[in-house]
């Protein structure tokens, strides 16, 4: 509804074609904008993500999940869930405790580097993939000259900022997750 009421605004603020030649054409310029933020009251937000749709579907899920197990009749050590998430090894916490007589603690520029892990396992619990460890360099300085990456407990892989891109779990998938199950 606000931005309905908006909206008329603008256009009757807008000159009719009958009126072009006289009245300049409207012009939104910052000044305009910043007057309009504050004649209406907005303040900057920001934005958390779909909560409410988020939970929905987790809500759902369970139930969706038992019926596609009950159609295909799998067991649970069939259905297997993946997942990533971000590892900031060398993040400093955000906050800190100082004595009384203290005002303040230093600050220091915060460290990105990161790595994220994919971790794989059955419904079941019986059986947990070697995580995929996604780290910006194939080959850091910190392994050893020569290490062989097969003989690490993960399967490592890199890109430039050490995201599990479609291609990298596409090739986790059919060169590290099929073989595994072929086992079984």
């Amino acid at each position: 509804m606000k931005a309905l009421k908006f909206y008329k605004e603008l256009k009757e603020s807008e000159p009719s074609t009958s009126s072009r030649e006289s009245n300049p054409q409207f012009s939104a310029s910052t000044g305009w904008l910043t007057g309009f933020i504050k004649r209406h009251s907005f303040h900057n937000l920001k934005i958390k993500g779909e909560v409410a749709s988020a939970d929905e579907a987790a809500r759902k899920y369970p139930e969706k999940l038992a019926k596609i197990i009950k159609d295909g009749e799998y067991c649970a050590h069939q259905v297997f869930n993946a997942d990533e998430t971000g590892l900031f090894w060398k993040k400093m916490p955000t906050r800190t405790y100082i004595a009384k007589s203290e005002k303040t603690a230093s600050g220091f520029k915060a460290a990105k580097d990161r790595v994220t892990l994919l971790l794989c396992s059955n419904a079941s619990g019986d059986r947990m993939l070697k995580p995929l460890l996604v780290n910006r360099s194939l080959k850091p300085r910190a392994l050893k000259k020569g290490k062989d990456l097969n003989t690490l407990p993960v399967h490592w892989m890199a890109n430039k900022k050490a995201w599990v891109t479609t291609a990298i779990f596409t090739e986790w998938f059919n060169k590290c997750f099929v073989p595994k199950l072929k086992i079984i």
